[in-house]
C-alpha cells in the first residue's frame, strides 16, 4: 500500500482520539469559554482573537489518572483550527519530539493559555485578560488546570513561551504559592497545592523563530529544560518513569527536532496531512478559510497558480442553535453532543486495517487527488444502531474537513430527508470511496468502485452493521453506490435506490420513493413522521460529528471547495474549507453579566 509513507511514526489510522469522557467534567469545563470576542472589543478596542474557525481546547489524555507530563502554551494556529486540537501543527511536531526524547509518548496533555488564537504575539495591551485573577478568560484557565491537578498524578509542567510561563505563575500565585525568581525559572516554584514531586519548567517558544527570535537561544532553553528534569530524575528514579515501551537517555545532547502528533490524539478520519509534525495549511480570505495543501503543496500556494470558484457564501437555511450558542464554538448546553468515533472494531475495518481486507492503491487506479491526504471518512452515524443504513456517493469536498461522511449540502439535504421519515439517530451512513473522486467521470469512479478490494471491504462492512439485526432498510444514493451495492454479496433487505442529490431530478426522484418508504415497517425516532420532503435542509447533528466541531459546519452548505490549476483541471494538491457569509459577519454576543462585574472593576 503506497499510504505507508506517511503513517511512520504515527501509529495507525485507525487509533483515535474520542473526545473528553462523558463521565467526567472535562466538556462542560470547556463549554463555558468566556466571551472572547466581547471581551476583547470591549476592553482592547478590537478584535484581539483569530475566532472564525473556533477555540481549540486540548490534545492528549482526558481520562483520570493517565497525564503525567503537562504542556502549556500559546499555540493554535490554522492546523489546530482544522484538527481542534492545540499544539497540532510546526510546535506540536516540536512539542511532541520534545516527550518523545524524555521517554512519553502516551501519558501527555497539551493545554492554551486563550483557547482562541490571538492575531499576532502576546503583548502588553492583553495582559489584563491574560493574567489578572478577576479576568474571565483566567478563571476559566484556572478551572481547568485545577481539574488537571484533581484527576491525575502530575509530575511535569512545561511552559512553552512568555504567554504560558506567565499563566503558570498567575496559577501558582492564586494558590498562595511563589515564583521567586520569576517566569525566568519557573523550576524553583513553591505551592502547597502541588505535589513535591510536581516540577515546573518553562522553554522559549519554538514559533518565536519565525517572529525574529534566536534559534540559538530557543534550542538552549529546551537543552536547559532537559538538564533540570536530569537532575531531578537522578534524584528520584522513579519520579518520571518512560511511558511503557520507551526508552530514553537524558545524557545526550538534546536534538532540536520534531516528531509527527500520533493518530490517537486526533479525532476519527482525520486528513493525514494534519499533525505530520509541521504546518499543512495556512488562513486566506480576511481569516474567513483555510487552505490545507498537500505533500507536493507549498504554504500559501507560493509558486502554484490556482483558483477556486468562488467563496461558498452559503446561506443559514436549516442551521439553528439554543440560548448560549455561537455559530463559531461547538454546542453550550448539550455539551456532550458528539459522536466518540465508530467503535475499534468498525474504525479498523473502515480504514482498510483488517487482515486481507485493505484498500488498493488508488492512485494506481486513476485517483488524482495526492495520495497524502490518507483514507478519509467512510461513515456517519451509528453503524452498531441503524435503522436505516444510507449508501451514498461522495458529493462534496466537506468530509475531508468534518472527518465524517456526507457534511455537505447533500448530507443536509438527506438529513432532512432521514427526518421526514422518522429518523434522527438511527442510521449509518457509508460514502463510497475514502478518497477524494469528484473529479473523475462516473463511469471513472464506477471502474474504481468495482475493483475487487473495495467490493470486499464494503460487502465486510455491510454484513457487520446487518449482523446487528437492526437494520430493515438499505437507502443507495447515486450512481457509484448502485454499481457497488450490485457487486455485493447482500441479500435478504429492502433496498431503495435514490438519485444522488447532484442528479438532475433527484428532488422528485426522493419524494417518488417516500411512499414506498412509508409502506416499510421499522423502528422510527419520531412519531408520525410527515413523510413530505420539499427540498430543505437541516444541519449535520453535533452527535454525528467529532468533539471540537463548531456550529456552523455541517451546516448552510457546501463549505469546502477544490483549487483549479492554471489550466483549468482540478488541482490534486489544495482544498480549502470556507465559514458561511452569515457567521463571518456575526457580531459577538454582548458579555454575561458575570463578565460585564468583572471587567467593571478594571482599575
Amino acid at each position: 500500500m503506497s499510504y505507508n509513507s506517511y503513517l511512520k511514526d504515527r501509529g495507525n489510522p485507525w487509533d483515535y482520539d474520542s473526545g473528553p469522557p462523558i463521565n467526567l467534567s472535562w466538556a462542560r469545563l470547556f463549554s463555558e469559554t468566556p466571551n472572547y470576542r466581547q471581551l476583547s472589543k470591549t476592553l482592547l478596542g478590537s478584535e484581539k482573537f483569530r475566532w472564525h474557525f473556533g477555540p481549540m481546547y486540548y490534545r492528549g489524555r482526558l481520562k483520570a489518572n493517565s497525564v503525567k507530563v503537562v504542556i502549556i502554551g500559546q499555540e493554535g494556529a490554522q492546523d489546530e483550527s482544522l484538527t481542534h486540537r492545540s499544539f497540532s501543527g510546526g510546535t506540536g511536531g516540536r512539542m511532541q519530539h520534545f516527550l518523545n526524547f524524555i521517554g512519553i509518548n502516551h501519558s501527555y496533555l497539551f493545554l492554551n493559555t486563550f483557547v482562541y488564537p490571538i492575531h499576532g504575539q502576546y503583548s502588553n495591551n492583553i495582559k489584563w485578560l491574560a493574567q489578572n485573577p478577576q479576568s474571565p478568560i483566567v478563571q476559566h484557565r484556572h478551572g481547568i488546570f485545577n481539574y488537571i491537578l484533581a484527576k491525575n498524578d502530575v509530575h511535569l509542567i512545561v511552559a512553552v513561551g512568555t504567554a504560558a510561563k506567565e499563566s503558570v505563575k498567575t496559577w501558582v500565585e492564586s494558590w498562595g504559592g511563589t515564583c521567586p525568581d520569576g517566569t525566568s525559572d519557573l523550576s524553583t516554584s513553591t505551592g502547597e497545592f502541588l505535589d513535591p514531586k510536581t516540577k515546573i519548567v518553562g522553554v522559549l517558544h519554538p514559533g518565536g523563530a519565525g517572529q525574529g527570535g534566536s534559534i540559538t537561544a530557543i534550542k538552549q532553553s529546551f537543552q536547559d529544560a532537559i538538564d533540570k528534569i536530569r537532575n531531578w530524575n537522578d534524584q528520584d528514579a522513579n519520579w518520571l518513569k518512560p511511558d511503557s515501551g520507551m526508552t530514553r537517555d537524558l545524557n545526550k545532547p538534546y536534538t532540536y527536532s520534531n516528531a509527527p502528533i500520533p493518530f490517537c490524539d486526533l479525532p476519527y478520519g482525520i486528513n493525514w496531512r494534519l499533525g505530520r509534525g509541521s504546518t499543512s495549511s495556512n488562513r486566506k480570505d480576511s481569516q474567513r478559510s483555510i487552505q490545507l495543501f498537500s505533500a507536493n503543496g507549498k504554504y500559501s500556494n507560493t509558486g502554484d497558480a490556482i483558483t477556486y470558484s468562488d467563496l461558498a457564501i452559503g446561506s443559514d437555511e436549516g442551521y439553528s442553535q439554543e440560548t448560549g450558542d455561537v455559530p463559531y464554538e461547538p454546542p453550550v448546553n448539550h455539551y456532550k453532543n458528539y459522536d466518540t468515533g465508530p467503535g475499534s472494531s468498525f474504525a479498523k475495518l473502515f480504514m482498510g486495517g483488517r487482515s486481507g481486507l485493505s484498500w488498493p492503491s488508488f492512485t494506481s487506479l486513476g485517483v488524482r487527488a495526492h495520495e497524502s491526504f490518507g483514507l478519509g471518512p467512510i461513515y456517519r452515524g451509528r453503524p452498531d444502531e441503524a435503522t436505516i443504513l444510507i449508501l451514498a456517493d461522495q458529493q462534496s469536498h466537506d468530509d475531508l474537513f468534518t472527518c465524517r461522511a456526507l457534511t455537505g449540502d447533500a448530507g443536509q439535504k438527506m438529513q432532512a430527508y432521514l427526518a421526514a421519515i422518522g429518523i434522527t439517530r438511527q442510521y449509518c451512513i457509508l460514502r463510497v470511496l475514502p478518497v477524494d473522486t469528484l473529479d473523475l467521470s462516473v463511469a471513472e469512479r464506477k471502474s474504481i468502485a468495482s475493483h475487487p478490494e473495495v467490493i470486499a471491504i464494503y460487502n465486510d462492512i455491510i454484513k457487520k452493521i446487518l449482523d446487528k439485526n437492526k437494520t430493515k432498510i438499505i437507502l443507495v444514493s447515486g450512481p457509484v453506490s448502485d454499481k457497488l451495492i450490485d457487486q455485493c454479496d447482500i441479500k435478504n433487505i429492502d433496498m431503495i435506490k435514490l438519485k444522488a442529490w447532484t442528479e438532475d431530478g433527484a428532488k422528485q426522484n426522493w419524494q417518488n420513493a417516500l411512499e414506498e418508504i412509508q409502506h416499510k415497517n421499522f423502528p422510527k425516532d419520531i412519531d408520525n413522521p410527515s413523510f413530505s420532503f420539499d427540498g430543505e435542509s437541516l444541519q449535520i447533528p453535533g452527535y454525528d460529528l467529532p468533539y471540537g466541531t463548531l456550529k456552523w459546519q455541517g451546516s448552510s452548505g457546501d463549505r469546502a471547495r477544490r483549487a483549479n490549476n492554471s489550466n483549468g483541471q482540478c488541482s490534486p494538491d489544495y482544498y480549502k474549507f470556507i465559514m458561511p457569509d452569515w457567521a463571518y459577519k456575526l457580531d459577538p454576543p454582548p458579555l454575561s453579566a458575570k463578565e460585564q462585574e468583572a471587567i467593571s472593576n478594571i482599575p
